[in-house]
Parts: structure tokens; sequence; C-alpha cells
């Protein structure tokens, strides 16, 4: 079975864009079969003309999931008991169909991410502050470190929470 990498821009940033390239990938015959690090892993398949969806529900239960079935969403893959990706026919009725309930999607999204990019931003200050004071030089060795990794956490809530804030106020602006 072969198998393909497809590489992600970041699904605060690029959610539509995404499931758009994968059901393109998926009528070429490569269909997803979980996440992988900054992207996603195909699997070679019959074409198949699908459409997908993402939903992002903390720690589900088996209802959650039963039902996007009963409409018609097969599940395929998730990441961090949090992200959710589904497949339906091209007929399949959208999981969000209106405006309010996708706000509500990506406002969960960014008060979760925003939380933890505040705590880490704090955290990073409180680090770049430590590296003012007189340190020996494998202390402060460690303090920066310590700071380059806490800035790697950083990047990746404080990126994903601007884009989900964007994404909640260009559609509470266009409702």
């Amino acid at each position: 079975m072969k198998r393909k990498y497809m590489s992600s821009w970041g699904l605060a940033f690029a959610e539509e864009r995404e499931m758009r390239k994968l059901e393109q990938m998926a009528a070429r015959g490569w269909h997803l079969e979980k996440f992988a690090p900054l992207g996603y892993s195909l699997v070679e398949g019959e074409p198949m003309d699908v459409q997908y969806s993402l939903d992002y529900r903390k720690r589900p239960d088996e209802e959650y999931f039963e039902m996007f079935a009963a409409s018609g969403w097969e599940h395929v893959t998730s990441t961090g008991d949090e992200i959710h990706i589904f497949k339906g026919r091209p007929d399949a009725r959208p999981i969000y169909s209106d405006c309010d309930t996708m706000i509500a999607k990506y406002a969960t999204e960014e008060r979760q991410m925003g939380r933890a990019a505040l705590t880490l931003l704090v955290v990073w200050l409180g680090f770049l502050l430590m590296l003012q004071l007189d340190w020996s030089s494998m202390i402060r060795t460690v303090i920066i470190l310590v700071h380059l990794l806490i800035t790697i956490g950083l990047i990746f809530t404080g990126l994903p929470y601007l884009g989900f804030l964007m994404k909640r106020k260009w559609m509470e602006r266009d409702s």
C-alpha cells in the first residue's frame, strides 16, 4: 500500500483550502489516512468523489461520532483527541450549515488557543527578564534553551489564535 505526505498550511488559516485539496487528492486516488506532523498521511486507493469536513470537539463521546454517521459523515481521523476530520458523499449535508454555528466553532478554538498563548507569553516574558540578570554561563545557556522552546510553543499557539480570531471577525462582519 503506497502512502504519500501532504503538507498543511495550518487549519486555523486554511481549513477550507485544505479540505478542498484533500477532496482533489481523493478524486485522484489518494485518501486521507491520518494526521502527520505538520500535514497529512494519504494512502493510495480507488479515485472517489467525496467531501471532507473538519470539526473541533474535546474528548468526544460515541454519541458525537454517531450523530455525524447518521448525517452521512464517516469519521476518518482525529488528532489530539480534539480535531476530527470526516468524509461524506458529495451530496452530504454540510456539518455546519449556518454562519452562527461556524462562528461558535471558531470562537471556541480561539479561546482555547488564546489561553495557551497568553500563558506562554507570560512565561516567555519571565524568561526574557531572567536573561537580563547576571547568571553563570551554564545557567544562562539553560535559560536561553528554555526560552527558545517556549518561543516555539508560543508560535504554535499564538498563530492559530490569530487565525481563528481573524476568521471569526470576518464571519461576524459578513453575517
